[in-house]
């Protein structure tokens, strides 16, 4: 799965109309009995180059989880659920894991980074906010270079 997508339950959705994306702070996994088994800091909150609210949270690679997954809540500060993401079933043991990049249904501006939480980038932030940015700037160079060479100003 690439990543997962969201729809923010009515509570949410006030919450990210008002421009309070900083409220998100945190995720839950939780398991197929409804029972939250872990809480941790998202690594990073930011609108991807489509200006699509994404969501990067990081699930340990290094723990043993023996609960089934079920959801992923996405929540505030003060433990608000902004988002309920259902998730297929799959547990989360040692190796298994990883970043899990969520999709929210709202809308911003292209690689504003609102929330982050350590200095390093992710694979999902550097293929939401990098790429398309190197992607396009290649594309405009290589034009620019073929259009060079057709009007006779530069040759290979």
């Amino acid at each position: 799965m690439e990543h997962l997508t969201a729809t923010p339950n009515e509570e949410g959705v006030e919450i990210l109309k008002q421009g309070l994306f900083e409220k998100i702070k945190k995720f839950e996994l939780v398991d197929d009995n409804n029972e939250s088994y872990y809480v941790a800091t998202v690594h990073s909150v930011y609108f991807d180059s489509n200006g699509v609210l994404t969501i990067s949270a990081l699930v340990p690679k290094d723990k043993h989880f023996d609960k089934w997954n079920k959801w992923i809540n996405i929540l505030t500060d003060d433990n608000k659920i902004i988002a309920n993401i259902e998730t297929p079933a799959i547990q989360f043991v040692m190796n298994v894991g990883g970043e899990q990049t969520i999709k929210l249904t709202v809308s911003g501006s292209a690689g504003e980074v609102i929330f982050k939480k350590d200095d390093y980038m992710t694979t999902g932030e550097y293929e939401g906010l990098v790429l398309p940015t190197i992607e396009a700037l290649t594309t405009k160079v290589f034009n620019l270079e073929t259009t060079l060479i057709k009007k006779g100003i530069i040759d290979v």
